[in-house]
């Protein structure tokens, strides 16, 4: 494991730290030996190991359970069966009929470049899993969790820079044209959810769209947001967010920077005057829990400042000291009660 200066950590920093997680989750012997030794050492944030060891004992629930069967593996082995029945076939053919062959070998690429043009790339996030993504022609997106991008296969030769969103991703759109009076095919970069289309030529920007609720968030450039349900659109500039509602397609200007939007990026969830139920919402689509407050009237709160939102365990530590209230877990349902 990697060795840090644990000695000056505090309970939020351990509750960060992978190492510390893993020893309190698993109890490997490597694990236990390294902290058992540390301990002994009596640092002077012993108090604080404590304390964060004792917490995330309270906020796990770990249970056992069985890996899903081995789906690409078994795919590989029906592909090389399947292979390996044509040739057969093949050969037979060939040697009955060998002017078959041919057509079948001109078929046979044919569909195959057929699919190549006409088929998806999906990338997929689980829950708490970011992923980056370089598109053919070099453009960057950071994933979210709980998040899908898709875009055509065959994408760096149809001229169509078009990629579907279905949850929160953060762009860094490659420029392949400075000449915004004269845009080529191809050069315009495209990416739509189920509720808007953004339009660009090359810039920073953060799209998240759930529970009904599209944000478009532009840190740098130029681009066009246009409402598919509506047809509104909006030219946005540096620092704009704009908001499209699902249901009737209606835009609107936020006031909020777009800074505030894509601090996932960095671990960071910023709030200004945001409500403890936002920020629970935003929790559960990232991580996938549903959580319960045994008082409603807390989710009313208002908070701001920014909050560490690389793990969960330090996010729910955080709340809990906000709210004072103390965290139950039984599955995949949290529980905040009242202290």
């Amino acid at each position: 494991m990697t060795k840090h200066d644990y000695t000056t950590f505090t309970i939020t920093d351990f509750l960060e730290d992978p190492g510390f997680v893993r020893y309190v989750k698993y109890q490997l012997p490597e694990d236990r030996l390294f902290w058992l030794n540390w301990q002994e050492a009596k640092p002077g944030n012993l108090d604080a190991f404590l304390s964060a060891e004792l917490q995330l004992q309270l906020m796990l629930s770990p249970k056992p359970f069985k890996t899903s069967p081995h789906l690409e593996e078994n795919l590989l082995n029906a592909i090389h069966q399947s292979i390996a029945n044509g040739r057969q076939q093949l050969k037979i053919n060939r040697q009955k009929y060998f002017w078959a062959g041919g057509i079948a070998a001109s078929l046979l690429i044919a569909l195959c470049i057929s699919w190549f043009f006409h088929s998806t790339v999906r990338i997929h996030t689980a829950y708490g899993e970011q992923k980056k993504i370089v598109l053919p022609d070099g453009s960057e997106v950071i994933l979210n969790a709980n998040s899908t991008l898709s875009y055509p296969r065959a994408y760096a030769w149809k001229e169509n820079r078009a990629v579907k969103l279905d949850g929160e991703a953060y762009f860094k759109v490659k420029h392949l044209n400075h000449d915004a009076a004269q845009i080529k095919p191809g050069e315009l970069f495209k990416a739509q959810t189920g509720t808007i289309e953004v339009q660009v030529l090359g810039t920073t920007f953060n799209i998240r769209e759930r529970r009904g609720m599209a944000h478009v968030a532009l840190v740098e450039g130029s681009v066009q947001v246009r409402s598919v349900k509506s047809g509104q659109h909006y030219q946005m500039k540096p620092g704009n967010v704009v908001q499209v509602n699902s249901r009737n397609g209606l835009l609107t200007v936020e006031k909020q920077g777009s800074l505030q939007q894509s601090a996932w990026t960095d671990g960071r969830l910023i709030v200004n005057q945001t409500t403890v139920n936002e920020i629970l919402s935003n929790f559960e689509d990232v991580y996938g829990y549903q959580v319960i407050l045994d008082d409603p009237s807390l989710g009313e709160k208002k908070i701001d400042g920014s909050i560490s939102i690389k793990s969960e365990e330090g996010l729910l530590f955080t709340l809990s000291n906000i709210l004072n209230v103390n965290i139950k877990k039984q599955g995949k349902v949290i529980y905040l009660k009242r202290r």
